[in-house]
């Protein structure tokens, strides 16, 4: 590990906080980082569909802002899976991985393979699902609802910064 981090991540089992740790510091290696809670936000007034159980965090070394990590679930076929995505400070996505996934069907999406189409990708430009981003056999509901999730945090992300709230 190149540093210490400390995440507001107590939601999630202590298994997932460590997966959050490992990710969040391969993306950014470097002392102290601190991840925080982005509490004052009104996301009802947001279109975020496809996305429920939405929680953004910055993510600081001292008094810089290095980025984000957005933390969200999206249903697949049957079941809701939860994802985290690492943005850099300006907005670019730097990593999408699968915290929890549920179902027997459509885990084809934790593939590292086919969660890097995401990265750097911006403000929602060019992830539209079978056109950007390419499907994945075994995961039909899966994949474009992951898709979609993602896109809908990145254009909030922009939304967010035009209006000067992050």
């Amino acid at each position: 590990m190149h540093g210490t981090f400390t995440a507001n991540a107590s939601e999630f089992p202590k298994s997932i906080q460590k997966k959050i740790d490992k990710e969040v510091q391969k993306i950014f290696p470097v002392e102290n980082l601190i991840m925080d809670d982005i509490d004052n936000l009104n996301l009802d007034a947001f279109n975020c569909e496809g996305v429920r159980d939405l929680h953004l965090s910055t993510l600081k070394k001292a008094d810089k802002l290095m980025g984000f990590a957005c933390f969200a679930s999206s249903k697949g076929k049957n079941d809701f899976f939860d994802y985290m995505v690492l943005f850099n400070e300006n907005l670019e996505i730097q990593k999408v991985v699968v915290l929890i996934y549920r179902s027997s069907y459509g885990g084809e999406i934790m593939a590292k393979s086919w969660l890097k189409q995401f990265i750097g990708k911006i403000g929602g430009e060019e992830m539209e699902f079978g056109k950007d981003i390419d499907g994945i056999s075994g995961a039909t509901i899966s994949a474009p609802a992951m898709a979609k999730g993602v896109k809908t945090i990145s254009l909030l992300l922009s939304q967010l910064k035009a209006k000067g709230e992050i």
